[in-house]
């Protein structure tokens, strides 16, 4: 039932309802004074009613927000943005969008000033758009209310969107944004200009992107353009979001893609036509990365580039290629990452039950691919790693930010060296990790590394198996010389570590090492098989060393 429904003209027009006002007796006066108040039409109970929509724009992609009774606002899944009867908030990756929609063929003159609730902040651009066309805009520092101008008649048909927008400037933090505006609609000769009372609470659905009706949700259907020089990133963001609200896949066709920021895939499946055909570039080398996490996510079938990339420097992950952040049950198969300031593939923040696999890596400005945080049950298998700027894959736990060790991680029949800056395969504190059927040439250090660092104040090592892997020409920088296999404690304990049926050939400087001022306890050796050393073929100089049916030493 329509609860307005026996209210006056006069009543109506104070609580912004889409009812004429009468003047004399002419239908024609009754259209010509109909204001539409945002205050006064703000509906908790329905999109549309009062011709007023609550929605999240990301690039040219409008999707409609939830009512949160806790806030007194419709909102998205995180809260943000939000938009309530007075005000408003983006969050950092969409706008937060008031929306009304003509009832007829008309014109309308808009009021309403907008100013930020606090002064803090870097402030943000609020915008008035009807359909696709922008009317106003401006940048709002302060708490000084501003008129938007130039939106005076502006001319509508039956169904023309005009859009209250509120976008951050460079972070959403202290985006409050005050906006009360009202519409003053009138009708075209000819045009009734109105809706009943009973209409006018009842949801009218506007247009919206393109959803597709099979599994997938393409990100063409949300405004991405492959191939140009247009930034692809609020695309990306909206068909990602439609795709997780419509429990679909999020496909990405052949063709290169633009991203600005970094790109957050949360429990969702993003799928490319193949890791080489699908570009992703990024144009910030500061803030680049493609970051997992939540329950289920997936991301493949692409290749991830940097247009440019920085220094090291902090190792902020950011800066990776790819992140997971506390992600599980995730998977990262068949993609290529080209490029990174810091590494390709990071799994941190205590992510479990993943599996990295199939994948090429390449130029990466740190590790190829680093498991760290805590993350425990993660398999990495089948990818190329090549020239790293670090280990080309690590497992890595520190007693000052880890929890815990990372723990119960399978890295298994990869290809990894060809010109990577440190060591192969490499566990720098760690319980439960298996190394096999690995291939490892031509690192800088060491091939296989098993170590606890006082430098980085790594936890101890425990029950690591590596067997069946291949370590060829490893150690090859100097003055380290490190052997082609190297156990080292400068702190902590080593314990329980087997390396069994390796082929360990080509050494440029020693064969196998295992030495340190930590503790050092049971390192067993079988079956191995080292050619073609130079230099000593063993130095064990800590620990309890087992050795049987070995070959070359």
């Amino acid at each position: 039932m329509a609860k307005h429904k026996f209210l006056t003209g006069f009543m109506a027009l104070s609580l912004g309802l889409s009812i004429g006002v009468t003047l004399g007796n002419s239908a024609e006066a009754a259209a010509a004074a109909q204001t539409y108040s945002a205050l006064a039409g703000f509906s908790s109970s329905a999109q549309g009613a009062n011709q007023w929509q609550y929605e999240k724009l990301s690039g040219t992609a409008f999707l409609d927000l939830v009512y949160d009774q806790n806030r007194k606002a419709w909102a998205g899944a995180s809260g943000y943005p939000w938009v309530s009867a007075t005000a408003m908030h983006p969050d950092q990756n969409f706008d937060a969008v008031r929306k009304w929609t003509s009832p007829d063929k008309g014109t309308v003159t808009i009021s309403g000033s907008v100013q930020k609730g606090s002064a803090e902040g870097d402030g943000i651009v609020a915008a008035i758009q009807k359909d696709n066309v922008k009317l106003w805009s401006s940048t709002i520092t302060g708490t000084t209310a501003v008129s938007p101008s130039g939106v005076g008649s502006v001319p509508v048909e039956a169904g023309t969107e005009i859009s209250f927008i509120v976008n951050k400037r460079g972070n959403m933090n202290n985006d409050h944004t005050l906006w009360e505006p009202t519409i003053r609609y009138t009708a075209a000769s000819g045009s009734t200009g109105s809706v009943s009372a009973a209409a006018a609470d009842s949801p009218v659905s506007a247009p919206k992107a393109k959803a597709s009706s099979a599994a997938s949700v393409s990100v063409l259907d949300y405004g991405a353009v492959p191939n140009d020089s247009t930034d692809d990133y609020p695309a990306f963001v909206a068909a990602i979001d439609a795709a997780k609200t419509q429990g679909k896949t999020v496909s990405i066709p052949a063709g290169n893609f633009i991203l600005s920021d970094i790109l957050t895939l949360d429990s969702v499946n993003v799928q490319g036509a193949g890791k080489f055909l699908t570009t992703l570039t990024s144009t910030d080398p500061k803030r680049g990365s493609i970051d997992l996490k939540g329950d289920g996510v997936k991301l493949g079938g692409l290749k991830h580039v940097y247009k440019t990339t920085v220094s090291r420097g902090d190792g902020a992950n950011e800066k990776n290629s790819i992140t997971v952040r506390g992600a599980k049950n995730f998977t990262i198969d068949n993609v290529c990452v080209s490029k990174s300031s810091t590494a390709g593939i990071m799994v941190t923040y205590g992510s479990t039950n993943g599996k990295v696999t199939n994948n090429t890596v390449d130029s990466t400005g740190a590790d190829g691919i680093h498991i760290t945080g805590g993350s425990s049950y993660i398999t990495v298998e089948n990818n190329e790693v090549r020239k790293a700027g670090d280990d080309t894959i690590a497992v890595v736990s520190y007693i000052d930010s880890d929890a815990r060790p990372a723990h119960h991680i399978t890295i298994r029949k990869n290809d990894v060296g060809y010109g990577s800056k440190a060591r192969g395969i490499a566990v720098v504190g760690g319980i439960d990790v298996l190394i096999t059927g690995n291939s490892v040439k031509d690192t800088n250090m060491a091939g296989v590394y098993i170590a606890v660092e006082a430098s980085y104040n790594t936890r101890n090592v425990d029950r690591v198996t590596v067997s069946n892997n291949v370590i060829d020409h490893a150690g090859i920088a100097e003055p380290q010389n490190h052997p082609n296999v190297l156990v080292y404690a400068s702190q902590g304990m080593i314990d329980n570590v087997v390396f069994s049926k390796n082929t360990i050939k080509n050494a440029a400087h020693r064969g196998i090492g295992v030495w340190g001022e930590g503790t050092i306890k049971t390192v067993t050796f079988e079956g191995n098989t080292l050619i073609n050393r130079i230099g000593a073929s063993t130095v064990f100089s800590k620990g309890n060393i087992k050795l049987s049916n070995n070959i070359g030493f």
